[in-house]
């Protein structure tokens, strides 16, 4: 009803959604309260963790940002964000999140061979897998309840991972790395159960979470998977044709299309798989559930890196392929429309 109230109220559109009302969408502000208060709650001493405090402030240059999109896009301001300033807007999120948390040097093993990374060149990797993250999940966004839904496999894989694979097999871990991972198995069941509200909220709609929401989960989606960095690659199987489609999508922007690769448009995979007939429901599902089969698939490998690098490079392979094939060879349409109005 306070929504209602002030008109704070989206905008449909014919294109991609379904003629309907206008209904809230500002209801990221919700995902965003929801997270912390429950925390707050829950785990009231991880607000004097520097890790927590890191999601906390890092967060809230994205905040700004996209709060100003949102009152733009309902007609409250005229000042419109450009993409570059957002992009380094961001980028200074992430900056501020690397000088709170303080990266230390990281130990990667590959094989049987130990990698150390330096604490700048894992920020530099941290930072470029945050904008691909963040990008992924909230250009995936094209279908109510879509980048919800993706976000809350994500944190599912997370929270399980650690409580069935990594609690389960391995055993020496110091005083700090214990604390590391409950905080970490903690907050993804929070964010899990947050977006998985969020996704029911959304379905109807009965409100929007919009980019604010979806980025905020991108941002932490990256955050959670790049602490424990020997154990990224399972997230990225789970959610990976997510990240497939955003470096599809970019790389056709860059060579092909010849324009900003932040530009939007309609020539995501769910925008394809519409103009082939789909029904909104038919990508929701098949989405959620080639993901779902994903995350088991990943998490019965329980520690066999070799094997989810294997797994990783099929699905790389297949996807690729199956898109190069239909629209470079068969050339069938690109998608609804080559550019977003």
């Amino acid at each position: 009803m306070l929504f209602r109230k002030f008109k704070i109220l989206d905008k449909p559109w014919n294109d991609l959604k379904n003629t309907r009302k206008p209904v809230p969408t500002m209801q990221w502000i919700f995902v965003y309260l929801w997270f912390f208060l429950i925390i707050l709650i829950l785990f009231p001493g991880y607000f004097q963790n520097n890790i927590f405090l890191w999601l906390l402030f890092g967060s809230l240059p994205i905040f700004v940002i996209e709060l100003l999109e949102e009152l733009h896009y309902m007609w409250k301001i005229k000042f419109k964000v450009p993409q570059y300033l957002r992009l380094i807007w961001h980028i200074l999120a992430w900056i501020l999140a690397v000088y709170i948390w303080h990266f230390w040097p990281q130990e990667l093993l590959l094989w049987s061979h130990k990698i150390i990374i330096s604490q700048w060149v894992f920020a530099l990797l941290f930072v470029l897998r945050s904008i691909l993250c963040i990008n992924a999940i909230n250009r995936f966004d094209g279908i109510y309840a879509q980048a919800s839904g993706v976000s809350s496999i994500g944190f599912l894989t997370i929270f399980l991972l650690i409580k069935f694979v990594v609690f389960r097999y391995y055993t020496d871990f110091t005083q700090d790395n214990m604390q590391i991972l409950l905080l970490v198995q903690n907050m993804s069941f929070v964010l899990f159960s947050v977006s998985l509200v969020s996704t029911f909220v959304e379905y109807k709609p009965i409100g929007l979470v919009r980019d604010l929401g979806i980025m905020f989960y991108g941002f932490s989606l990256a955050y959670l998977s790049v602490i424990w960095w020997a154990k990224i690659w399972t997230l990225i199987v789970a959610l990976s044709l997510v990240i497939f489609d955003a470096i599809r999508v970019g790389l056709y922007r860059i060579f092909v299309m010849k324009k900003n690769p932040l530009r939007w448009d309609y020539t995501h995979l769910h925008h394809r798989l519409m103009w082939l007939g789909w029904e909104r429901f038919e990508v929701r599902a098949f989405v959620r559930i080639r993901s779902l089969i994903m995350m088991i698939l990943i998490l019965l490998q329980w520690t066999n890196r070799t094997n989810k690098l294997i797994i990783f490079a099929l699905m790389a392979l297949v996807f690729f392929g199956i898109n190069y094939y239909l629209f470079v060879v068969k050339k069938l349409n690109l998608g609804l429309r080559m550019e977003k109005e």
